[in-house]
């Protein structure tokens, strides 16, 4: 029973917080694999699940806009994640934040609890603008496709009112809040103190990643916050530097006697300045918007690892607890912890880049500095000398101090943040995650183990994981096909 002959029936059950679902598709959303929270939330059952198209779970509130952005990421090779409502086997609804992982020929997903409220109800927000519109011209016998595109299209303008100049911004903000608030409110990855076994030692393995990965969150959001204020410093100084040459214009202005001129010697160096250091703030600027992209990115790679590897812990806990259903874990988990590798790599490319960008951003912010230093020394040179028991000569001294102080601040601000994301900025050591990721595959046997006496795996013997079989193949997926 597709969504199409199903009517919500204006109930909603909750997911709680440390539910994670997953699922595998093929490269067409044909469901491959589905753990047995995806089968207790969808309140199908797990033989129809599989082989299902995943748009199965799909609630008509949800806009065909978002399912076209969805599938043009991922058909692309990058992860995406959203928020969703589904619909139930029984008419009922139930809310999820969904992340789609690129993974060999199909798609890995992993859904838990919608945890930010403002990100949640701003995306909903949008949604409902949006599918009426896609919902009118279908009534006027638009095709789907067609609709989805402007669908799509209406989703970005709105997301770029909102602040968010594309898709790709919303989900590297959303992502990492998702998974810090789950980090805040979840118990965790379970822990099994009497377990023994090869499940037993991956589960450890999971534990000791989760460790790992928290630091990298932390050290990331720290670089994060750092470069956004690097960012937001850098104009207020391309402000500041134009003040300066208008300030040093209007006191020539009003020396009509020439009673200034020897501070006006020094404001025209310090006015000249100008338009040498424009271009080096465009230039700076442009980096740092760069190293912001960049560290977006990166949290959002880490926030997925983040995800990913809890979901392990809880499917190997499960196993270990012989929860009904949780046989099904051994494909997943093989499958998680290729997601993992995979991702840690392009991780650690991301972090190397990102301390290459704080490099040549705190060059630039070393070359502004010693472009103003010498004006700013000749100005500060005259106010020591400048005779302030004259009137006129003690206002413009007091204009002129304002300004080099405010110039001053504006420097000095650059520089320590400079050295703060220089500090921060360096490149992530990935051994320990790649050494537990590797004892993961190996034993999950997703890789073959390097001498295979050392990984028998007997403790999963008694887990055996059914074959899947799929039945007919349907049709390749429209963009209206859901997650």
């Amino acid at each position: 029973m597709h969504e199409e002959t199903r009517t919500p029936s204006g109930a909603r059950h909750e997911v709680g917080v440390d539910d994670l679902f997953f699922s595998t598709t093929d490269a067409r959303g044909i469901i491959e694999q589905a753990n047995s929270v995806f089968v207790r939330m969808s309140r199908f059952p797990w033989e129809q699940l599989v082989g299902a198209p995943h748009n199965i779970i799909r609630h008509p509130v949800m806009p065909g806009g978002a399912f076209k952005v969805l599938w043009d990421t991922c058909e692309a090779g990058q992860p995406f994640c959203a928020y969703v409502d589904n619909l139930a086997a029984d008419g009922s609804t139930y809310g999820v934040f969904a992340t789609i992982t690129p993974l060999g020929d199909g798609y890995l997903s992993v859904r838990s609890r919608p945890l930010v409220d403002a990100l949640h109800d701003a995306a909903f927000s949008l949604y409902a603008a949006v599918r009426p519109e896609e919902l009118q011209l279908r009534a006027e016998g638009v095709s789907a496709r067609e609709a989805a595109e402007r669908g799509a299209a209406h989703l970005g303008q709105l997301l770029a009112e909102a602040g968010f100049p594309s898709y790709d911004e919303f989900i590297w903000t959303a992502l990492p809040a998702e998974v810090q608030a789950r980090m805040e409110q979840s118990a965790g990855i379970p822990q099994r103190p009497d377990a023994i076994g090869t499940l037993a030692e991956m589960l450890t393995a999971s534990h000791r990643i989760d460790a790992e990965l928290r630091q990298w969150t932390a050290r990331l959001a720290q670089l994060q916050n750092v470069a956004d204020q690097l960012l937001a410093a850098a104009p207020v100084l391309r402000e500041t530097v134009a003040s300066n040459e208008q300030t040093a214009d209007r006191i020539r202005e009003a020396d009509s006697s020439g009673a200034f001129a020897s501070v006006m010697v020094y404001l025209r160096v310090w006015a000249d300045m100008a338009p040498e250091i424009a271009p080096v703030l465009s230039q700076l600027i442009d980096e740092l918007n760069e190293l912001h992209a960049s560290c977006a990115q990166t949290r959002f790679r880490i926030a997925l690892a983040v995800l990913h590897n809890d979901t392990v812990g809880q499917f190997l806990a499960e196993v270990i607890d012989n929860v009904s259903g949780a046989g099904d874990a051994g494909p997943a988990i093989e499958a998680l912890c290729r997601a993992l590798d995979e991702g840690m790599a392009q991780t650690q490319q991301m972090a190397a880049h990102n301390a290459e960008l704080a490099a040549t951003a705190g060059q630039q912010i070393a070359s502004l500095r010693d472009l103003l230093d010498m004006p700013q020394m000749m100005i500060r040179s005259w106010l020591a000398r400048a005779d302030h028991s004259d009137p006129s000569t003690h206002q413009v001294a007091d204009t002129v101090n304002a300004q080099v102080e405010r110039t001053q601040r504006d420097m000095d601000l650059l520089g320590s943040l400079s050295g703060e994301v220089s500090g921060i900025a360096v490149p992530l050591d990935g051994t320990l995650i790649e050494q537990q990721v590797a004892l993961l595959r190996s034993m999950s046997g997703s890789t073959p183990p390097e001498d295979p006496v050392d990984y028998q795996r007997p403790d999963w013997d008694d887990h055996q994981w059914p074959e899947h079989t799929h039945g007919e193949v349907p049709e390749p997926p429209t963009v209206s096909q859901g997650w």
